[in-house]
């Protein structure tokens, strides 16, 4: 049917750095379907007033409004509309020959799946499953080896009761791909969710629940799943994960004589806390342990009330006491005890009697509440040889424009094995979409969203693969994560794209995890992502640091170590030899966006780097907002033991604590740091820090043609010298020259700062002065022509051509 007018809808996506980009989402054209608009890599749908759009800048979100252009204008003639309708029918057979097989919520598995809709006899059409598909292109494949294969998917739910594996057998060739993808302008979902029914009012004098929660919540009966699904860690309604109960936060208590009785089993609770929960099998611990940068959740095996202790299954990363750095932050809790439900969303689950309890968000009666049966929904699963130097991957397989949701998060298991500071799990069935052997395999214009667990994984082999163009919101793990093999000969996880990516609210279970994550996997290029709204780190390349290539049988990382590959016993391994056994070398991290990271967590960073290898380069990445009032973050990092990296070309602008954090040889050249903000210590403000220089010595490093651009409050332009943990690390030590400094404070802050880094012998030919920047309040760094910083040799950094890009 042909719509002769349609108004146009008109918005403002704030994205790519540029402020005010109008799009027009249809126009005042006749046409057959409105398809969806696709703007810096992200699928939207037909415009809608009072949609709402995310300002990548300042997190806001702006509704979109009508623009009404249509004017009074004649209506096509019918012979116009004829012509119309002809090539509207054109283009659909053109969509239909495009693709060889279709998938639809109407289909049927004994049909052809070589019609997009079924036919007038209604005995054929498209198939009703992904496995139907997965077939007949095996059997097409047979008949026409060579030939390029698509699938398309139409707009639907599928649900998924069991994960949908595809094989060597599902490879494409070199100019042969084999494509499942959304059918044109549909958005097909593919989903795990089992619905929950049967609600009804929770009684009153139910246990344990808080008087704010009587009347307002509801309970039904666990669902059945073939008497095999009792029980499950997350949960969701229309607008996605529901935060399961939590207990008010706690300080680990030192009730044992010596830490090493508490160690990482056992928590001690203020008097009061711990009572003999009846589902005490289904309540998990939460807990940051010792650390500021990781939360455990961990299954509660036993409790005492008379010591008010409990006791875990599962060991913590690191001792259950205090936060080392941040004394007097509650970092403990317990999640799914009935008394925690105090708010709107939050739920719990007793299996042992069968039951769920809930307070709506919206306090009405529970609607479309549903839970995950899986953690993978489709996993590539090539034939690995894990112990052996060589595997077969799939190749060639391409996922397209297709949504991903409701997945379980993972939880620790004995056998585990950690990657550092057990921020992900190796080789791990922990994200919606998993690559497990793969090279020349395409994840692109994909959604992915309301899950537990991670999106994107790509494990052991992966070579060439490409990951663009997808949108990853409201999940629990991590938004893609690249993990090769531990150290070891093996090195087969390089030479991948992760381009044009936009990654937000990831972290919503496991709090540590980033937006991409790249652990013993190199030569891969991350380009033009936006990264936002994170609990923790933006982007982490990492690998193994020196001091776990000993014995032991420890979850993070040692026991990744494959030492039937290494010559040199534990414990005896010189640098040299450890050198090439770390895998995430020679990455090119550049053009990414990154803001409002590290809302939550602390110790972390926009950008980090650790046990990753050389040649890695981190530039022309503009990092800003990062606003959480901790003295622990860095814009970017490069931390102990890491070696060789360059950080060219970066903006980092209005971010707390720390502009850039250096170590050993690495080299920071060119980059732009303005307006660091001073954090909080124990209610106390702390000087911001442009340069942190930790670990020497800095021989071979350079700290060089760097602008340091400082606005309010005290600053350290230079944090050098002397380190209670750490070889002292002084800027003399490394090519310091050619920076300037400012401070809008006064003159004299930086001049002080210069003349002190000349007396310690470095900046020779650096300057004190105002750099000109065209509007640096509104995060315009362009020079005005008579920059000193021009004739200092700083190269312009041209920020539009930074963040998210049009897609073709």
């Amino acid at each position: 049917m042909i719509s002769p007018v349609i108004p146009i809808w008109s918005g403002v996506f704030l994205g790519n750095g540029k402020p005010n980009t109008h799009f027009a989402v249809a126009g005042t054209v006749p046409c057959i379907t409105v398809p969806c608009t696709k703007r810096n890599g992200t699928r939207y749908p037909p415009g809608v007033p009072g949609k709402k759009f995310q300002d990548v800048k300042t997190g806001r979100f702006v509704k979109q409004e009508m623009k009404d252009t249509t004017t009074k204008t004649q209506l096509p003639s019918r012979a116009f509309v004829l012509i119309l309708k002809l090539i509207c029918f054109a283009a659909v057979s053109d969509i239909a020959e495009g693709a060889d097989f279709y998938i639809s919520p109407e289909g049927s598995d004994l049909w052809s799946g070589t019609l997009p809709n079924r036919n007038d006899q209604n005995d054929d059409g498209p198939f009703a499953t992904l496995q139907r598909a997965r077939g007949a292109v095996r059997e097409l494949k047979g008949k026409s080896p060579g030939k390029a294969i698509t699938v398309q998917i139409r707009e639907g739910i599928y649900k998924l009761n069991q994960t949908v594996v595809f094989s060597i057998e599902d490879s494409g060739t070199k100019g042969a791909d084999i494509t499942y993808e959304a059918y044109p302008s549909e958005t097909p979902v593919i989903s795990s969710a089992i619905s929950i029914e049967g609600w009804e009012l929770a009684p009153d004098s139910l246990p344990h629940l808080p008087a704010a929660a009587r009347g307002k919540v509801w309970q039904a009966s666990l669902p059945d799943g073939d008497g095999a699904f009792k029980k499950f860690r997350t949960l969701y309604d229309s607008d996605g994960l529901l935060p399961r109960a939590r207990s008010k936060g706690f300080i680990p208590q030192e009730r044992a004589v010596n830490r090493r009785k508490m160690g990482k089993n056992t928590v001690f609770c203020p008097d009061g806390f711990v009572r003999d929960w009846e589902n005490f099998d289904d309540v998990e611990i939460a807990i940051r342990p010792h650390h500021a940068w990781i939360l455990n959740l961990l299954p509660v095996e036993s409790v005492t009330v008379k010591d008010q202790s409990i006791t875990t299954s599962i060991p913590a990363t690191y001792a259950m006491d205090e936060l080392h750095f941040l004394k007097g932050t509650p970092s403990c809790w317990v999640e799914n005890v009935i008394e925690a439900i105090d708010e709107p969303g939050e739920w719990v689950i007793n299996s042992r009697e069968g039951k769920i309890y809930l307070w709506p968000r919206d306090g009405k009666q529970p609607r479309g509440i549903s839970a995950p049966l899986l953690q993978e929904l489709i996993r590539v699963e090539g034939e690995i040889d894990f112990d052996g130097p060589t595997d077969r991957p799939v190749t060639h397989l391409s996922f397209k424009g297709l949504t991903f949701m409701h997945g379980e998060r993972y939880e620790i298991i004995e056998t585990d094995k950690g990657l550092q500071h057990d921020w992900e799990m190796h080789d791990k069935n922990s994200a919606l979409l998993r690559f497990r052997g793969s090279e020349f395999c395409v994840v692109e214009d994909c959604h992915f969203t309301h899950s537990g667990g991670g999106a994107i994984r790509f494990d052991l082999h992966a070579q060439k693969n490409l990951v663009t163009g997808n949108h990853i919101e409201d999940i629990g793990g991590t938004g893609i994560l690249f993990s090769g093999y531990g150290p070891g000969t093996k090195d087969v996880n390089c030479q991948n794209t992760i381009v044009n990516n936009h990654i937000h609210q990831v972290g919503k279970v496991y709090s540590h995890s980033p937006g991409i994550f790249l652990w013993q996997s190199g030569q891969n290029r991350v380009a033009h992502n936006l990264v936002h709204h994170t609990p923790y780190s933006g982007i982490i390349v990492s690998g193994v640091m020196d001091d776990f290539f000993r014995k032991g049988n420890l979850r993070e990382l040692i026991n990744t170590v494959r030492w039937h590959e290494i010559d040199s016993p534990p414990g005896q391994l010189s640098r040299d030899e450890i050198k090439p056994l770390l895998h995430s070398h020679d990455n090119l991290v550049e053009c990414n966006e990154i803001h409002h990271a590290m809302e939550e967590l602390a110790d972390g960073n926009g950008i980090y780097i650790r046990g990753a290898g050389p040649g890695n380069v981190i530039r022309r990445n503009y990092i800003h907002h990062l606003v959480a009032p901790t003295l622990m973050q860095s814009a970017i990092r490069t931390d102990g033991g890491q070696r060789g990296t360059l950080i060219s070309e970066n903006i980092i602008y209005k971010c707390v604590s720390h502009g850039i954090h250096l170590k050993l040889n690495n080299r920071a050249e060119n980059n732009i740091i303005a307006y660091i903000l001073q954090p909080t210590r124990e209610g106390k403000k702390k000087p911001s820090v442009y340069f942190k220089l930790r670990e020497g010595p800095l021989t071979g490093g350079a700290v060089k043609r760097n602008i340091m651009y400082h606005t309010r409050g005290k600053a350290t332009f230079l944090d050098q010298g002397n380190n209670p943990r750490l070889p002292a690390a002084w800027a003399k030590e490394a090519d310091t020259d050619y920076n300037l400094y400012f401070s809008k404070v006064g003159p004299a802050q930086a001049e002080n700062a210069l003349q002190k880094s000349r007396e310690m012998g470095s900046d020779e030919h650096s300057l004190a002065t105002d750099p000109l920047f065209i509007d640096p309040a509104a995060g315009d760094f362009n020079f005005h022509p008579d920059s000193p910083a021009l004739r200092l040799g700083f190269k312009p950094i041209d920020m539009t051509k930074i963040g998210l890009i049009e897609s073709p």
